[in-house]
């Protein structure tokens, strides 16, 4: 698999994951409103919108193959910021949390993270390649 490949599967997935997740945060907000313990279900589906145009952003660039190491370093830090704050809001709202809450969060996040490591490596790989390429 090519260098470019790599970090393009792991956008990908990315993307799917992240599409399907603001699709079902809609159909079922009210429910997952209730399983955070929120108030209201605008938070939720304010991040299905965030996250669609996340997963539109992913897409376009599988889409286009246009690899911009700054928007690539963005993304990933994207994904590592959403990991940080799944952690923080654990810990500030435990208490609030169901337990099928609890485990969608710790699921989410453990996804989010697995994609940041497989982008992280295809960023590399990629970078590696781009150099190599420059260099002849």
């Amino acid at each position: 698999m090519s260098d470019n490949n790599l970090l393009l599967r792991a956008l990908r997935m990315n993307a799917v994951f992240s599409g399907s997740s603001a699709l079902m945060l809609v159909l079922v907000g009210p429910w997952v409103t209730a399983q955070l313990g929120l108030a209201s279900v605008i938070p939720v589906y304010v991040t299905a919108g965030l996250l669609m145009v996340f997963a539109l952003q992913l897409w376009n660039i599988v889409r286009t193959r246009e690899i911009r190491p700054p928007e690539i370093a963005a993304i990933i830090a994207g994904d590592f910021a959403w990991v940080i704050g799944s952690v923080v809001m654990v810990a500030l709202y435990y208490r609030s949390l169901t337990a099928a809450g609890l485990l969608l969060v710790d699921i989410v996040a453990i996804a989010v993270l697995y994609f940041a490591i497989q982008q992280i490596r295809g960023f590399r790989a990629f970078r590696r390649g781009a150099g190599a390429d420059a260099a002849t």
